[in-house]
């Protein structure tokens, strides 16, 4: 582990601004300027249990502290003194319980097949970004005549087409452009912030890249596919 040692639950907020990408707090009931439960409170107003876990730890004999840190967000609870193995062990715990719960959270999200986000999880970002009221551009994209390339070739050739499709998608969109799996060989792309004329040259440049690229499956000859897409802009819907 790479660990930022704070003296003080403020300095420890500050370490969280500067790094965000902390992945477990271990801290201590008593401190200066600010103590553990009053920075607990702090990171929880930020990030949620799942996000970043934090373990407490204290000497004091005041009652209950164990279950105003578990109250209030800790995930986990040390009584001192305590061994290194035992310290060792909650912290693996923890971290292992982080990563359980991002796998849960991406398979909820993410479509099993292509890993882009799925038909529920697009709903749900979208109704969230039409109220920042920026301009954007949402195209429907549908490969044709895909019942017989599954016909001619097979289905496991029909989702290397699917899986083909997904890549030039992503290659052809910015990091913050959503693409989505809306199941079967629909797909709905989402471009950010962009103006009508700059969409629809992306997605005419897009539909020809994809016709020209073969797809090349083992022990049979390659084979071309199209896409039809549908555009619709932020201002129309």
């Amino acid at each position: 582990f790479t660990v930022l040692v704070a003296a003080h639950g403020e300095e420890a907020l500050n370490f969280l601004e500067t790094h965000p990408d902390v992945k477990l707090i271990l801290t201590d009931f008593n401190m200066p300027v600010m103590d553990g439960l009053e920075l607990t409170k702090a990171i929880r107003k930020q990030k949620n249990k799942n996000e970043l876990p934090i373990i407490a730890m204290t000497s004091s004999n005041k009652e209950l502290i164990s279950a105003q840190f578990l109250k209030i967000g800790a995930n986990d609870f040390i009584n001192k003194p305590f061994t290194r193995e035992e310290l060792a062990c909650r912290i693996n715990n923890s971290l292992d319980a982080l990563e359980y719960i991002q796998q849960i959270e991406k398979m909820a999200r993410n479509d099993f097949l292509t890993g882009v986000f799925n038909r529920r999880y697009f709903f749900e970002t979208m109704m969230a970004y039409r109220e920042t009221k920026e301009p954007f551009a949402l195209a429907m994209i549908d490969i044709d005549d895909f019942k017989n390339i599954n016909d001619t070739f097979g289905h496991d050739i029909g989702d290397s087409t699917i899986i083909s499709l997904t890549t030039m998608l992503k290659n052809g969109v910015k990091g913050s452009d959503i693409v989505a799996r809306f199941g079967g060989e629909e797909f709905c792309v989402v471009l950010k912030n962009i103006g009508q004329k700059n969409a629809l040259e992306l997605f005419v440049k897009l539909r020809a890249q994809i016709a020209t690229t073969p797809i090349r499956p083992k022990n049979t000859k390659a084979f071309n596919f199209t896409v039809s897409i549908g555009v619709a802009f932020s201002d129309e819907l």
